[in-house]
């Protein structure tokens, strides 16, 4: 998402793309960049033309106001409309493939979120430069979207899905006015009102504290707020932007100038923008906590389901050098932070990042539960038998997969000038990393697996930037992994981050099939109890337990 601040911004970017732009295709090329839903390879195509990439470039250009920008924009949308699948009785019909080389019946799965953000584009455009557009183009860009709406509203996604939840309801609702289909304007306006009312009655969005997303939910309530005509879904936008802006403005670090965890979607550790407060209506009421560097302690339920009583909530700790937040449960899948924090390192942001990887990569197989007291967490993780591998619902393994190389990692990156790592201290921790003037503190309480105890091996990748706390399960030759014939496969850890050590007693036990591991603390006790046999991820959502006690046990 880019928000430009003046004329001159978006003339600059223009000027900066020039270069991308094919015209004998009449889109943006560029490196391709491998996602879950394409088949292509990037040894086959390393440079594709990217239809979403092409679409923003042309609103842009009809937004700069230059008429010898119009034609090339013209062209573009011209050529998008084509790329739409229009086969009525197809099921893909009206999505748009990512790449122009790869048609959507090649792609390993359809993305059926680029209705959303392709549909929104041409609403905008429509909507806003349709005058200086050809009779045959608004009729074309008319048609495109009333197919864009057709597959919204066929597939009609939740309001757990945050951001494209409201991004749904925007093309829909906006668009059914810009078109006139009030059919379409009667859905965009129920969407809304349902991703209201799940968002207030859950107190946050499912799609919580999202780096990357959340500012897409922004800018698409900011978007409704601004072009529908409906009067009561203004009112329903700028109570769901308050919503947002309050769990981003409390959340931001202002010393790291990171975005506290934990996050349920991020694509990287470090924050490469925020979202413009001024552009995207930030409540001035909430504009402080970009600047105070007062201590703050969240915990928030972040989803719940009625009928099995699961329940998962977020907990976020900040202070002025650094901020650490976690999840209680959640799969470790690559776009979940379900522990991270931030740390000074002498002016410049540190991250620590909890990891589970199959060779080399993140595995979304294994589930995190975790309790945090403020700087310290003590955490768990075993291992389900009905999900994926990179990604949970893509690429299912089903507890069944080949590795060379399982291991947990504590991940410390961003500045790490002149960050060490011990292993082990005088309080019997297995390492301890000084980051600036704290120190991270890691312990592993038990481990119950049939491949053993993990070997403990810290590592420095200067390529990566990189030093990591590795718990090794197993490093060796390609080797068939079966959870469902394994016993146990649970480990427990304690994770500290504080300037000095803190007294504190920290402990496991096994009993009945599950692991307990606790902390204790100037009379609190915190504690998780995890079943060390693998099971199903819903399964180990609900018997995967945490506690926390306030007195003395």
């Amino acid at each position: 998402m880019t928000v430009y601040s003046n004329k001159e911004q978006l003339l600059a970017s223009l000027s900066a793309r020039e270069a991308s732009y094919n015209p004998a295709v009449k889109l943006q090329y560029g490196p391709m960049e491998k996602t879950y839903h394409t088949a292509l390879k990037k040894d086959s195509y390393p440079y594709v033309h990217y239809t979403y990439l092409s679409v923003v470039y042309a609103l842009d250009l009809l937004d700069s106001g230059l008429s010898d920008y119009a034609q090339r924009a013209a062209e573009i949308a011209a050529v998008i409309v084509q790329l739409q699948d229009r086969r009525k009785d197809s099921p893909t019909y009206g999505i748009w493939s990512y790449y122009y080389e790869e048609h959507l019946d090649q792609m390993e799965a359809p993305d059926w979120n680029f209705a959303d953000f392709i549909g929104k584009k041409l609403v905008l455009m429509l909507k806003h430069h349709g005058d200086r557009l050809s009779e045959g183009l608004r009729q074309g860009l008319s048609e495109a979207i009333g197919r864009a709406c057709q597959a919204i509203v066929k597939r009609d996604v939740g309001p757990s899905y945050t951001n494209i939840a409201a991004m749904g309801a925007f093309v829909t609702l906006v668009g059914g006015e810009v078109i006139g289909l009030e059919t379409f304007v009667q859905y965009g306006r129920n969407r809304l009102r349902r991703l209201y009312d799940y968002t207030v009655r859950l107190g946050t969005f499912v799609e919580f504290n999202s780096p990357c997303y959340t500012p897409i939910t922004m800018e698409e309530l900011h978007h409704i707020h601004e072009e529908t005509k409906d009067p009561a879904s203004v009112m329903l936008t700028e109570k769901l932007l308050f919503i947002a802006w309050r769990m981003a403005a409390e959340r931001y670090h202002p010393r790291t100038k990171e975005w506290a965890g934990p996050h349920s979607r991020s694509y990287s550790p470090m924050l490469e923008s925020y979202p413009d407060t001024r552009a995207l209506r930030c409540p001035e009421e909430l504009l402080p906590y970009f600047s105070t560097e007062e201590e703050r302690y969240f915990r928030c339920t972040v989803f719940e389901e009625e009928e099995t009583g699961y329940q998962s909530f977020a907990t976020t700790y900040m202070q002025e050098a650094y901020c650490l937040g976690s999840f209680s449960k959640d799969m470790m899948w690559n776009q979940r932070r379900n522990l991270i924090a931030y740390v000074d390192n002498h002016g410049k942001a540190a991250y620590v990042q909890l990891r589970f990887l199959k060779d080399g990569r993140d595995f979304s197989s294994a589930v995190f539960t975790g309790v945090q007291d403020k700087s310290d967490i003590v955490f768990g993780i075993n291992m389900a038998l009905d999900f994926g591998d990179w990604h949970p619902v893509l690429d299912p393994i089903n507890g069944v997969f080949k590795a060379e190389d399982l291991r947990i990692r504590i991940e410390i990156g961003g500045y790490i000038e002149g960050v060490d790592c011990d292993s082990g201290n005088k309080l019997d921790y297995d390492a301890a990393v000084v980051i600036g003037r704290q120190t991270v503190r890691v312990k592993q309480l038990s481990a119950l697996s049939d491949k053993g105890v993990p070997r403990m091996e810290i590592t420095r990748s200067e390529q990566e930037g990189t030093l990591c706390i590795d718990y090794i399960i197993y490093d060796g030759p390609r080797n068939r992994f079966d959870f469902h014939e394994w016993n146990q496969a649970a480990w427990v850890f304690l994770f500290t981050l504080s300037e000095r050590a803190e007294e504190l007693e920290a402990g496991s036990e096994y009993k009945d099939g599950s692991l307990y591991a606790w902390c204790e603390k100037q009379g609190r006790r915190m504690g998780i109890t995890i079943p060390v046999k693998p099971d199903c991820i819903g399964q180990l959502f609900q018997n995967n337990e945490v506690s926390f006690m306030t007195e003395e046990v």
